[in-house]
């Protein structure tokens, strides 16, 4: 019945198949974001639980990057074995069964054992939902699926953050509001589980495996026409006579150690520059100045989702290079302005002797500063990594920058309130504008302009022993 319907669908359009893959990669999306995003707004209930010392607060944030970074590592492992779909299936089944057992407010222990389980399934779909799109999604989409997923990261960082400050602000009692907050993450990954069984297979993957006439069937599934399929498959096996992947010896080749360099370094300072103490302790550095309620709650992850739509435009229309530019600026200003606002405070805690000057200026520098790093070092990063690796080493590029991303993100989290207990609240302000300029100096070095440019050109170059901030021009 189905492929009798798929059979009907006009020429030039897109089957169901095609919009059921997209909307549960969406949710792959969602899920990263909303377990990014889940300990803004409900730290404050988990500590009433809990008893959360600031090291507690640190220890248990910064556990899900732990997770992340295994899975990461082992992501590439399992969707080369078992396949793209059953990879997603996995994620989901991690993210639902972690999701659902940590609202049985089980020990510390164990509640950071299932955190740790979700970063697991945070770090393999960020590997795999990519990869699967992009192979088994239409030519003509592909591009923006990767914009896609990084949009539905924001949105779910949005949505968490709403929805803990709704069940916070209802349901006083922690051992009520707890529940309901895993509980949300669970219905979003039951979906993403269920859905997952739907889904064709990766034909890429198929093909490689030697299971062509699988992998036709699937075409079948999200192609339209007979010459769009035999294009498809015929364009696969040209794929597959080349370099299918030099395994992690690759990075001792000397052209190869170039570019991993960039892509690490790139994803080192994205977490050097400060954003996922934002994102993760928004409301409590608000509360530091004596700022409470929806705005300290919500300013962070509603900016953040907001002005990542930009980035969808200018990412082309301006160049990589120059948002890089544009961000970091950005944030060194707002970094300064903030470190000032807290120098003004001193040790004041007393929030109704706390001026509202020192306040504004603190809420407008963090509003700011997001949107710096939304149009540019967020998804302008993970874009230029995808791009400037050779084919044959892709995978493992993408896998070692991917895990120190997640290293740099754990870190962070920590050791920032340490950092500001120890140091004083501004001191990590200035901090971080510091690694913004060291950004901006490294950018204007070695980042080369993937604009315009196909990746066989910028791999030419790049073999060809062209430097660094030169891989993007045409010869």
């Amino acid at each position: 019945m189905v492929e009798e319907l798929d059979r009907k669908v006009q020429a030039g359009g897109y089957k169901t198949i095609v919009f059921v893959i997209c909307s549960v990669a969406a949710l792959g999306g969602l899920l990263f974001g909303l377990d990014q995003g889940f300990i803004a707004n409900s730290l404050e209930t988990l500590t009433k639980h809990y008893q959360f010392t600031v090291h507690d607060k640190e220890s248990y944030s910064a556990i899900l990057a732990t997770g992340g970074i295994l899975g990461a590592l082992l992501s590439g492992v399992f969707a080369r074995f078992l396949g793209r779909k059953k990879s997603l299936l996995l994620a989901g089944f991690i993210f639902t069964a972690a999701s659902a057992y940590s609202a049985l407010l089980p020990a510390i222990g164990v509640l950071s054992a299932l955190r740790f389980a979700l970063g697991f399934g945070v770090g393999m779909a960020s590997f795999v939902v990519p990869l699967y799109l992009s192979e088994t999604a239409p030519a003509a989409i592909r591009g923006s699926m990767g914009t896609l997923f990084q949009l539905m990261i924001t949105i779910g960082i949005f949505l968490i953050s709403l929805t803990n400050v709704y069940i916070a602000r209802t349901f006083v009692s922690p051992t009520t509001a707890l529940p309901l907050m895993f509980l949300t993450i669970t219905l979003f990954a039951a979906l993403m589980f269920g859905g997952g069984f739907i889904l064709p297979e990766s034909p890429r993957w198929l093909m490689l495996k030697g299971r062509k006439e699988k992998a036709i069937e699937v075409l079948r599934r999200t192609l339209n026409t007979q010459e769009e399929i035999d294009t498809e498959i015929g364009e696969i096996e040209e794929a597959l006579h080349g370099p299918q992947g030099a395994g992690f010896g690759i990075v001792f080749q000397g052209y190869f150690l170039k570019v991993l360099v960039v892509g690490v370094l790139l994803q080192m300072f994205q977490q050097l520059v400060g954003i996922n103490v934002m994102i993760y302790y928004a409301p409590t550095i608000f509360g530091y100045a004596g700022m409470k309620g929806i705005v300290a709650m919500m300013t962070v992850p509603t900016v953040n989702m907001l002005f990542t739509f930009p980035a969808i435009f200018l990412v082309e229309k301006w160049g990589r290079k120059k948002l890089l530019y544009v961000g970091a600026v950005s944030m060194f200003v707002t970094m300064v302005a903030a470190g000032l606002a807290f120098q003004s405070i001193g040790t004041v805690t007393d929030a109704a002797a706390i001026g509202s000057a020192p306040k504004m200026v603190l809420l407008f520098a963090v509003i700011f500063y997001i949107f710096g790093f939304a149009v540019s070092w967020g998804p302008v990063v993970w874009l230029v990594c995808s791009e400037i690796f050779p084919l044959e080493g892709r995978e493992v590029g993408m896998t070692i920058t991917t895990m120190v991303n997640w290293t740099f993100a754990g870190l962070v989290m920590a050791n920032a309130l340490t950092f500001m207990e120890t140091f004083g609240n501004a001191s990590i302000f200035f901090l971080f504008s510091g690694f913004c300029v060291v950004a901006i100096a490294f950018v204007a070095l070695f980042v080369p302009e993937t604009r315009g440019i196909t990746l066989e050109e910028m791999e030419f170059n790049l073999k060809n022993g062209v430097s660094l901030r030169h891989l993007g021009k045409r010869g």
